[in-house]
Parts: structure tokens; sequence; C-alpha cells
């Protein structure tokens, strides 16, 4: 019986022994991958201690500098779950700073990585092709414009010289690759740019932007996007502000929608921003568009929609555009739509050269403008450029109208005629109602705008 009982004693030893020689080896494996795949070659790494919890691994105080003197610094390092596949790594304390700077150019409150490759992962896993990020979260990450950081910013900007920082109190990451971002969602961004050379200083402030499903980034001109939001959007100056209270989009130019309201622009003191030798036309645009106010408040949206009906998709849009205090635009299309043989309907959205080579089926457009000042306020520009009185600028651009019916045909004259109204004080709305003949191939119109023209039939209402 002695003789059993010792030689359990004996494996049960034997087996914690072994357990005890894993676990080390797992930390010892932490602490020669975070040498390898963060220090690397040239950089010195110091660990305040390496620790083994509950089915985790954490190395805590862990300070690296590199050979140029940067330091990179992590609170707490910790790997959750099995080391070779670990469900987890969360950085706890992150903060980069350059040599000669008093503050960290980037430090982040918590960073974890859901799912990582590696316990280490090392930066160019990142990169290389085909390699995804299957979730990252990060809180109370700020960036400070000190070092190199602020030069590869002013060298973006063509400035010399900027100073200031950037907060963000949370930033969501869901399967984001080289040719798609599954989720990148943002909230309580704030931050201050001064721009040393010139003197100009902002506050910037953003609720929260948030972008889903975004695809087809390694394909410029096809990318598509689920839904994408941003709300309250303010960039503050001294005496001048913009400010957007919110916009979205969802799908593409095809299909889909877009929008934003409560814009609101101080143009007026925007104008001193820009050098001198841009103010004079700047200066013109706010006359323009304010009156001489320099206020200016907007918003818009936009629709469109693709249905299939007996074998022909058809595409309907439509949407709006006010600039308030100067004029509003709406819009609306109902076209019957052939694609090109053997393509479909996703395939159309996604590529441009294949909508381009569709073939109407008839259809309308319809265009409605009203004028709150800014038509009549171009005529009031033209005459002061040119030296002349309004009712001469007006007679002159009745004559330009009308003296290109040659080059143009008598329904778009007749469309500038009814603009030079509107400018004159004569009509303060036009609406156009554009009928398109069956067939009509959209890269003819697309390559001679002009000729086609001539096929359209046009029928106006001027108030």
């Amino acid at each position: 019986m002695r003789t059993r009982c010792l030689v359990k004693l004996s494996v049960a030893g034997l087996s914690l022994c072994f357990v005890s020689a894993a676990a080390n080896a797992s930390v010892q494996q932490l602490e020669a991958d975070l040498q390898a795949r963060l220090a690397g070659d040239g950089a010195s790494m110091a660990i305040g201690q390496l620790v083994e919890e509950a089915n985790s691994y954490v190395a805590e105080d862990v300070a690296i500098a590199y050979a140029n003197g940067d330091l990179l610094s992590i609170a707490r390092y910790r790997v959750q779950g099995n080391y070779a596949a670990p469900n987890s790594i969360t950085l706890d304390g992150l903060s980069i700073s350059e040599v000669g700077m008093n503050t960290p150019v980037l430090s982040v409150g918590e960073l974890v990585l859901m799912e990582p490759e590696a316990a280490v992962p090392a930066l160019e896993t990142f990169k290389a092709e085909g390699s995804v990020l299957k979730a990252l979260n990060a809180r109370d990450i700020t960036f400070r414009l000190e070092g190199s950081m602020a030069e590869e910013l002013a060298a973006e900007l063509d400035s010399k010289a900027l100073a200031g920082y950037l907060s963000i109190d949370s930033l969501d990451l869901e399967a984001v690759s080289s040719a798609a971002v599954g989720l990148m969602a943002m909230q309580g961004i704030s931050g201050e740019l001064n721009d040393l050379e010139t003197g100009i200083s902002a506050t910037l402030a953003l609720a929260d932007m948030r972008l889903e499903a975004l695809e087809g980034l390694d394909h410029p001109g096809e990318e598509r996007l689920e839904h994408g939001e941003l709300n309250g959007f303010s960039l503050i100056g001294e005496e001048w502000s913009v400010l957007l209270e919110n916009a979205w989009v969802k799908g593409n130019s095809y299909i889909g929608e877009a929008g934003f309201s409560g814009a609101e622009f101080d143009l007026g003191e925007l104008i001193h921003l820009v050098p001198p030798a841009e103010r004079e036309e700047l200066q013109a645009i706010n006359r323009v568009l304010t009156g001489g106010t320099g206020r200016l408040s907007a918003e818009g949206q936009s629709q469109s929609q693709w249905r299939e009906e007996s074998g022909r998709h058809r595409l309907t849009s439509e949407g709006f555009l006010n600039l308030s205090g100067a004029g509003s635009l709406e819009f609306s299309m109902d076209l019957p739509v052939s694609l090109p043989k053997g393509a479909t309907l996703e395939q159309a959205t996604q590529n441009p050269a294949l909508f381009e080579a569709a073939t109407l089926h008839g259809g309308n457009v319809v265009v409605a403008y009203a004028d709150e000042g800014m038509l009549p306020r171009i005529a009031t520009e033209m005459a002061a450029q040119e030296g002349i009185s309004e009712e001469q600028a007006m007679s002159e651009a009745w004559a330009q109208a009308r003296q290109l019916g040659p080059l143009l045909g008598p329904q778009v004259t007749k469309l500038m005629v009814g603009l030079v109204d509107i400018m004159a004080g004569k009509a303060q709305s036009l609406t156009v109602n554009v009928a398109l003949p069956d067939p009509f191939i959209l890269n003819q119109f697309i390559l001679n705008p002009m000729s086609s023209s001539e096929r359209l039939t046009f029928t106006f209402e001027l108030k």
C-alpha cells in the first residue's frame, strides 16, 4: 500500500513539474516574442515582471528603447487563452515617445486585439496581402502633433510647422483588409490644430463616425458602402466656424442614398484664411451666395434604386439641395434600362463602364430650380465686374443666350433664356421636364451631348 502511494505521489509531482515547465516556457516565449517582434535588432527591452494568470500570460512594465532614441512603453501586455492561438491580446497604458519630446506622440489607454494570428503579431503581418484584422478595440487615444508625425501631416497640408493634438474616446475596427473594412466606428473625437506658419488655429469636434461594409478599396471607382454616418462635426477658429449636424451615405452612386443636414459656414471669415491673391474671387462667391452676409446654411439628400420589371430594369432617383438665401434644386428621374448582354445588376452598379453602356428605353427627368436671390446677385456681380449697368448686363446675357441657338439647339437655348429671366428678376422658378427617346444609348450622350440633346424633348414651366 505504501509503495502504491509513493508511486502516485511521484506521478503527481512529475505532472506538476511538466505543467510548471510548460507555463514557464510560455512566459519565456512571450518575453522572446516581444524582443523579436516589437523591439527587433538594435533596440533594448526591459520588463518589470512576467506573470502567469488564469489562462493568460502577462508582461508588466514593458519598455523598449530604439536606436534612434524613440521609446515604446506598455504598462501591461496580456495574452488571453492558448498562447499559440490566443483569444485576445490586451495592451494597457501604451505610449510612444520620440527623442527630445516631453510628452508621448501617441498614447492609448487600452487596446484589445481579438483572435490575433500570434501572441505578439509582427507589424508586417497587417501589411501582408490577404491579411485580415478580425477586430480591434481601443480607448482613450491621443495623437500629439510633435516630431515626425507633425512633419508628415504638415507635408500633406503644404505647411511648414504644425502643432496640436487629436483625441478619440473609442475606436472599433472589424474585418479590416486592403480590400474592405467591415466596421470602423469612432466616438468622442476632439482636437486642436495650429498652423505655426500662418497663425491659423482651429478646434475640432466630432461626436461619432461609423462606416459599415466598405468594399472595393482595391478597385478605385468601384467602392461600395453599406452605411456611413457622422454626427456633430464642428471646426471652429477664432472668428469662423464650419458646422455639420449630420451626414450619411448608403450604397454607391447608382443604388443607395446620401445626404446631409445642419451645414453652416462662415464664408465671410473663411475668406481671410486664404492667400490674398485668391480673396477677391472668394469675395465674389460670398456676395453671390449670401448677399454679403457671409453666413450660409445648407442641406441636401438623394436616393436611387433599381427595380426589375418584365426582364428590364428601372432606375428611379430623387433628391434636393437647399442653400438658404440662395436657391434650391430638386430632381427626379424614372428610366427604364437594359443592361449590356450578360451583365448583372450587381456588376453594373460596381462597374461604371457597364452602366454607361446601358440602353435607356424612354423615361423622363425633372429638374426644378427655385431662386432665393442667387441668380439676380450673379447679374449684379457681372455688371460690377464689367463696369456696366445691370440692365446692360441682362441685355448682353439675353443676346448671348440667343446667339448660341445654332450651336446648342432651340431647346437648350430656351433653357438658358429662362435662367436669364430669373437673373433679371422676371421669374423666380424654372421647372424642366426632359423626355428621353426609346432607345437612347448613354455612351452616345456622354461622347456627344450636344448632338444627342436634339433627340430629347424639353418641357418648361417658368414662374
